[in-house]
C-alpha cells in the first residue's frame, strides 16, 4: 500500500479588501472547506452533500457527506484539515495545534471513526501574482517560534502571527492542522465529516459564515459529479449569499417565504441570493458536474439595508407613480427589491429611487423596542427642558415621528451627544439618538 498526501483545508479565504473593512473592528475565527487533494489522479469526488446550520449559540455546524471512487488499488491517504489562526480574537495560543474555536471535529471513513492528531503549521501567503501557495503541513518547530502571549510588548505581533525571538523581524503566519489517515479501498468509499466553529462577526454584522468550495476541483475528475448544498438556521435569520456559482439551477426553499436574486453595490455582492431562513426552513441547491471557481459567504440581509437598524441614518426609498413608498434594498433585474410591510418587487418603469438623510430633515424615528418611555426636550441637551414624554407600550406597534434634523451637542462631561429633532402632534423637540431608531420610511 502506498501513502499519498491529500489535504482537507479549512482556508483563510478573506481577501485584502475585507481586511481593510473589518480588520480593526471584527473578529475572524475560521471558515469552512472541503476535502482537497494536492496531487491525486486515482480518486474522484463522485458526490458531496454539504449542510451548514447557523446555530442559535453563535456556532456554525457543518456536516459533509462525500462519496469517492478509487480507481486504483487500496491505499492509505494522509489527510489534513487546516484551520486558520483566529484574527483579532486574542485567544490563547495552542501549542498542541487545537484550534480554540473549532469543536466536535469528527471523521467517519466507511463507517469507522478515524483518530486524528494535531500540529501548528506555517500558513502560506499568496504569490505575487495573487495565486494560492500549497500548504506545507510540516509542523513548526515551536522551540523557535513564540506567540503574542510569550513576547514582550515591544515586539508583540498580532494574534495570528508567530515571531522568532532570535530574529524579531521574522514573522510567520500560522494555522492549526488536524491529520488523519484514511484507508481507501478500491472502488467506492464514503466519508462523513462534521465539526462546528465559531461564526465570525464585525461592526454592522452579527455573523458571517465563509466556506471554501474551490479545492474540490483538485480531485481526479476536477469537479464533484453530484453536489447538494443545504443551509438551515436554528433561529429566524434573513440571509444573503453570493450565488453566481449556482445560476445553472434554481435554489429551492422548503418552508415559509420566497427567495430573490439580487444585484447590489454592496462590497462583494454584485450578484447575490436573498432567502428567509426561518426556523425549520431549508434552502437547497442541487447540481451536477460542479467545478466551483469561487467560494461562498453567508451574511445578514441588513447589510444591504445600510447595516443594523439604528446603525445608520441614511437610506434609499423607492417612490412609485402613485406616491407609494417602500424601502429600497437592491436591484432585481427589471425590478427593485423593496421592503414595506413585507418584501417584494416594484417594477423600475415609472418608479424612482431617492436617498433620504436625517441631517436633511428626512425620514422618521421611533422608540427602540425596549424603551417604554422617553423625554422630548426643548433643546438638544440632557439639561434641556422636558416638553413632554412619549410612551411605547409593550406589545404595541411603535409610533413613527417625522425627523426634522440630526444635531450634536457638547454635554457638561465634555462628550458630544447626538439628537434627533422631531415633530410630535405639531410640537417640535429633541430626543436622544440612544433611545430611538431612524428609518427612511414609516413602516
Amino acid at each position: 500500500m502506498k501513502k499519498l498526501a491529500i489535504l482537507l483545508l479549512l482556508m483563510f479565504n478573506v481577501q485584502c479588501s475585507l481586511f481593510n473593512c473589518i480588520a480593526n473592528d471584527g473578529v475572524y475565527y475560521t471558515s469552512g472547506n472541503v476535502l482537497m487533494p494536492l496531487i491525486e489522479t486515482d480518486i474522484a469526488a463522485k458526490k458531496e452533500i454539504l449542510e451548514i446550520t447557523l446555530g442559535r449559540d453563535s456556532f456554525a455546524y457543518v456536516t459533509v457527506d462525500y462519496t469517492f471512487y478509487n480507481n486504483s488499488d487500496a491505499k492509505t491517504v494522509t489527510m489534513a484539515f487546516e484551520a486558520a489562526a483566529p484574527y483579532n480574537a486574542w485567544a490563547p495560543f495552542s501549542r498542541e495545534g487545537i484550534h480554540p474555536f473549532i469543536q466536535d471535529f469528527t471523521v467517519l471513513f466507511n463507517g469507522q471513526e478515524l483518530q486524528h492528531r494535531n500540529a501548528v503549521i506555517a500558513s502560506p501567503q499568496p504569490s505575487p501574482e495573487g495565486e494560492g501557495v500549497p500548504t506545507d503541513f510540516t509542523p513548526l518547530d515551536l522551540t523557535q517560534w513564540k506567540s503574542y502571549e510569550e513576547l514582550p510588548d515591544s515586539i508583540q505581533p498580532m494574534d495570528n502571527l508567530l515571531v522568532n525571538p532570535a530574529m524579531p523581524d521574522s514573522f510567520c503566519s500560522f494555522a492549526y492542522a488536524y491529520y488523519f489517515d484514511a484507508p481507501f479501498q478500491k472502488g467506492e468509499n464514503r466519508v462523513r465529516h462534521t465539526y462546528r466553529y465559531k461564526m465570525s462577526w464585525g461592526v454592522g454584522r452579527d455573523y458571517e459564515v465563509s466556506y471554501t468550495l474551490t479545492p474540490v476541483t483538485r480531485w481526479a475528475n476536477g469537479q464533484v459529479d453530484d453536489f447538494t448544498l443545504r443551509i438551515k438556521s436554528e433561529t429566524d435569520r434573513e440571509i444573503i449569499m453570493n450565488d453566481s456559482l449556482f445560476l445553472s439551477a434554481p435554489f429551492k426553499l422548503e418552508g415559509i417565504g420566497e427567495t430573490y436574486q439580487l444585484q447590489s453595490d454592496y462590497w462583494g455582492y454584485s450578484q447575490c441570493l436573498f432567502a428567509p431562513l426561518l426556523e425549520g426552513n431549508v434552502l437547497e441547491w442541487h447540481g451536477t458536474d460542479f467545478a466551483p471557481k469561487e467560494n461562498i459567504r453567508i451574511e445578514p440581509l441588513y447589510l444591504l439595508k445600510g447595516g443594523v437598524r439604528g446603525f445608520s441614518n441614511i437610506g434609499k426609498v423607492v417612490v412609485e407613480k402613485d406616491g407609494r413608498e417602500s424601502r429600497y434594498i437592491a436591484d432585481a433585474g427589471d425590478n427593485y427589491f423593496v421592503e414595506a410591510q413585507d418584501y417584494g418587487l416594484v417594477p423600475k418603469t415609472g418608479a424612482r429611487v431617492e436617498q433620504r438623510e436625517a441631517r436633511k430633515g428626512q425620514g422618521f424615528v421611533c422608540l427602540k423596542d425596549d424603551i417604554r418611555r422617553a423625554n422630548v426636550r426643548q433643546e438638544p441637551s440632557m439639561k434641556g427642558k422636558v416638553l413632554f414624554t412619549l410612551d411605547n407600550p409593550e406589545g404595541m406597534l411603535p409610533e413613527y415621528y417625522p425627523c426634522l434634523d440630526f444635531v450634536s451637542h457638547k454635554e457638561a462631561d465634555g462628550f458630544y451627544k447626538w439628537w434627533y429633532k422631531v415633530k410630535v402632534n405639531g410640537k417640535i423637540g429633541y430626543i436622544s439618538e440612544m433611545i430611538v431608531f431612524w428609518d427612511s420610511i414609516r413602516l
